[in-house]
């Protein structure tokens, strides 16, 4: 549907002789109007927002545009964002959003007298139906019994509107108001009704989805005016009404049908992301091992419904367990393919009597030949922790990791990855590490999305934050440890969003 709108421009002003009478009428009608929005901001405040900028955005799309329809009469578009904006925002938020239809305007006159009567004309009938609207509203109002005080508004708002308007034209000819009101404006109302509809509709969807809500509002308001648009040149060519409203109803059936296409579309995709974010959880340890002399703990968390993070604890089948940690670069879904694969090369290689750098080196060439020839550059970056129960020991080794953090008497020792991403090419090398955990002792292996986690001036969280958080919690439980790690990189976001999938394994050795 359309929306009504309050009345068009000073079309019977078109020809003002520019009497001081009618200099005074504007003059007066501009300073009542400035009354308004003085009374508004101190009714409700003078705040400027977010959903006003799109209702004002809304009004400017909608404005100067008007259809004649059927019985109703002229439906001016502009009026809908003013009444949706009084139900939704407030009063003054309402007058601004009408001060902006009233200067849409100037787009068809460049009389600053036409267009200055105008803006005042639309803010003062505004506050006029603003004003009854607010003493009509019960406390604590739901949006259903909005609706009466809204037509209750809408009605005065028309009162208003057309009759100074009717004024004006009066002062600048020889017609009387009554007489110019009853030739133009008489039955204008139920246009205004018709438009309070459309307006209350628009509220609605404000009210349930926010600012998009608006956006589900332009689509049919446009359709309708281009719609009368072809209905007029239709006319024009003698082409018969019933033509014209079956191509109508066909342009409403193809959107339609295109919205359905759109809708199922949509909801296939979901429930594909779903089933994969399902797998993904389901190729994740579904517990923590026991594994002799160690506490373990870990968080993951993805940016969207999948991601490229990955973490393991797998036995190498002769007494040690393989902790790894790993990242694909890229996020979403195609990170996850690739996480999957690397996962699948993880358990074939890592196998009695294997040392963690000979597993990195098998899973590098599986995974270089499996991406061989790919058109995006994709690689892996992973850190593998071998521990054996029987001695304490520890190997380590990395490709293009993070280094590993050990966390040994208040202090933080770094064990760089000392070998490249896993991917790129065949028949790369890599180096280990080996150390003994003393009871107490810790190791921290993660990803860069808490490295690299971002404060609203772009700084980054870094590698010694991260330290300086695990060494402060070197005496407190593994779990909290973890939450003390995310809370402090949330603090240090400020509310930001992520940018990036974040993982991290904590290792104590009892």
């Amino acid at each position: 549907m359309t929306v009504p709108g309050h009345a068009g421009p000073a079309e019977g002003a078109a020809a003002a002789r520019q009497q001081p009478a009618v200099h005074l009428a504007v003059a007066g009608t501009t300073l009542v109007a400035a009354a308004c929005f003085i009374a508004a901001a101190w009714l409700d405040g003078a705040t400027v927002s977010l959903a006003l900028g799109a209702f004002v955005v809304l009004a400017a799309l909608t404005d100067l545009r008007e259809v004649r329809l059927p019985v109703v009469g002229i439906v001016t578009l502009s009026f809908v964002p003013v009444l949706a904006a009084l139900i939704e925002l407030g009063l003054w938020e309402a007058l601004v959003v009408a001060a902006v239809s009233g200067a849409a305007t100037a787009g068809f006159t460049r009389d600053p007298l036409k267009v200055t009567f105008n803006v005042a004309n639309y803010v003062v009938s505004t506050c006029a139906g603003g004003l009854l609207y607010l003493a009509l509203l019960p406390a604590d109002s739901t949006f259903l019994e909005k609706v009466v005080p809204a037509f209750a508004a809408t009605t005065v708002d028309f009162l208003v509107n057309t009759w100074l308007l009717a004024a004006v034209v009066a002062l600048s000819s020889s017609n009387r108001a009554l007489t110019v009101w009853r030739r133009n404006y008489e039955w204008a109302l139920p246009g205004y009704l018709t438009g309070a509809t459309i307006a209350i509709i628009a509220a609605w969807l404000f009210a349930a989805l926010g600012i998009p809500g608006l956006l589900l509002v332009i689509p049919p308001l446009f359709l309708i005016y281009w719609s009368y648009q072809v209905y007029v040149g239709r006319a024009r060519d003698r082409e018969s009404f019933d033509a014209t409203i079956a191509s109508f109803r066909s342009e409403l059936e193809t959107s339609e049908r295109l919205h359905d296409a759109l809708r199922e579309a949509q909801l296939k995709v979901a429930a594909e992301i779903e089933r994969a974010q399902r797998i993904q959880l389901d190729l994740l340890p579904s517990r923590t091992p026991a594994i002799e002399g160690l506490d373990l703990a870990q968080r993951i968390e993805f940016l969207g419904e999948v991601g490229g993070d990955y973490y393991d604890y797998m036995p190498f089948g002769d007494g040690r367990w393989a902790i790894v940690c790993g990242d694909v670069m890229g996020k979403g879904l195609a990170a996850a393919l690739i996480m999957a694969m690397a996962r699948s090369l993880l358990h074939d290689a890592v196998s009695p009597g294997k040392q963690p750098a000979e597993v990195l080196r098998e899973v590098n060439d599986g995974l270089a030949r499996d991406l061989e020839g790919q058109r995006m550059p994709t690689f892996l970056t992973l850190a593998l922790v071998a521990f054996d129960p029987r001695t304490n020991r520890v190997a380590i080794a990395g490709g293009g990791h993070n280094p590993v953090l050990v966390v040994r008497d208040g202090e933080v020792r770094h064990v760089p990855s000392q070998g490249a991403a896993l991917g790129v090419r065949t028949g790369l090398a890599f180096a280990q590490d080996e150390l003994e955990l003393a009871s107490g002792e810790r190791l921290a292996v993660f990803t860069d999305g808490l490295t690299e986690a971002r404060s609203p001036a772009g700084e980054l969280f870094g590698l010694e934050r991260l330290a300086n958080v695990l060494a402060q919690a070197r005496e407190t439980d593994l779990d909290d440890v973890l939450t003390a790690t995310w809370r402090e990189v949330a603090r240090f976001r400020e509310g930001a969003r992520p940018a990036d999938d974040a993982t991290l394994l904590l290792v104590e050795a009892r």
